[in-house]
């Protein structure tokens, strides 16, 4: 029960309700100096159509003499993004990061610098590495857990209309089709060295329904028509690469976060898709659109109308699969949404 006097000021008393996190061991209460970072996912999440997740992100916190070091993270679960934050009471210049012996780019931040991470979905690692080097030479070092979540896998195989049918070979031109697709997508998963993220995170549709999770094991039919009866072909084995969320044709897409569009073009697996592109190896794709809004080339802010879902590519049926990857991890777009990043410097 809420008492009186809170009441009025209800969306800040949820903020610090949800707030309980973990930091390098127990606490009851957010770590000092995480409390603008719980505001930023706050004010994100706010905006969440009902039945999202809104629960706010876990957050850990080491500290080295002039070093701060903070991780936020969904749960720091396998396939899911990690934000990492470097404070310094001395000098932001010259540090570097570097995960599982992987130096990551640095962004300058509001006071930090971070770097975005993400746990492979695959990944058999029980933690990560963590290294903090100036000029070159070990500051410190720390470990994360990672958390072994496990992914679900479908119960029944999947028909997708044309695509399961194996009857008819391609057609000359289906086949250049397929391979300019191809090129097109490969061309678009280059990232370049500019940050675009700011501190705004949204939602990409305007009700929340995932109809497909992320990395989920899926079979998908195959069969060919011998005498006007199936003939049954060995399955297709895949991980679903992003999230699927109902929406009927025509309704709304938005951009996750601020980016540029590497793509707006219409594919043959895909269907008509976006792929934005954050900067630093961090890309958001929207697949199966009905109607393309946005153009290559084109500066977009989080929240920006960017099409509206349909049923094109390969597909039982309309809906957005959105995808996102983190220097070539794929990740589950979801949890990358209460991640509370600072504006750039």
């Amino acid at each position: 029960m809420i008492p009186d006097f809170l009441k009025a000021r209800r969306p800040l008393y949820f903020i610090y309700l949800i707030c309980f996190v973990f930091c390098a061991g127990k606490t009851t209460r957010p770590p000092a100096g995480t409390e603008p970072g719980f505001s930023r996912a706050a004010a994100n999440v706010a905006t969440f159509p009902e039945g999202a997740d809104k629960t706010l992100p876990e957050v850990k916190k080491f500290t080295h003499e002039d070093i701060v070091f903070y991780a936020w993270s969904k749960d720091f679960a396998r396939g899911h993004a990690i934000l990492f934050e470097i404070e310094s009471t001395k000098s932001l210049s010259g540090l570097s990061l570097l995960v599982n012996n992987r130096e990551l780019k640095l962004v300058r931040g509001d006071g930090c610098l971070f770097a975005l991470f993400a746990n492979s979905p695959d990944t058999k690692r029980l933690k990560n590495d963590i290294e903090i080097r100036r000029d070159g030479a070990r500051v410190t070092g720390f470990e994360i857990p990672v958390v072994q979540l496990e992914y679900p896998i479908a119960k029944s195989k999947l028909t997708v209309s044309n695509f399961s049918n194996a009857t008819k070979p391609a057609s000359k031109e289906t086949l250049e089709w397929i391979e300019e697709s191809r090129k097109k997508k490969i061309k678009a998963f280059v990232s370049v060295d500019e940050n675009f993220l700011t501190s705004e995170i949204r939602y990409p549709r305007d009700e929340h329904k995932i109809t497909s999770p992320f990395h989920i094991k899926r079979v998908y039919e195959r069969f060919k028509m011998v005498k006007g009866k199936k003939k049954k072909l060995p399955g297709k084995t895949s991980f679903h690469g992003g999230t699927d969320l109902k929406g009927l044709t025509g309704a709304p897409i938005f951009a996750i976060a601020d980016g540029v569009v590497n793509l707006s073009d219409h594919l043959f697996y895909d269907g008509k898709v976006v792929i934005l592109d954050h900067g630093y190896g961090v890309l958001s794709g929207y697949l199966h659109q009905s109607e393309l809004l946005v153009k290559n080339g084109e500066r977009v802010k989080a929240g920006q109308l960017l099409g509206k879902t349909g049923a094109t590519g390969m597909v039982q049926g309309p809906h957005l699969h959105i995808f996102l990857n983190i220097h070539g991890v794929k990740t589950d777009p979801l949890s990358f949404l209460v991640l509370p990043i600072r504006p750039a410097k």
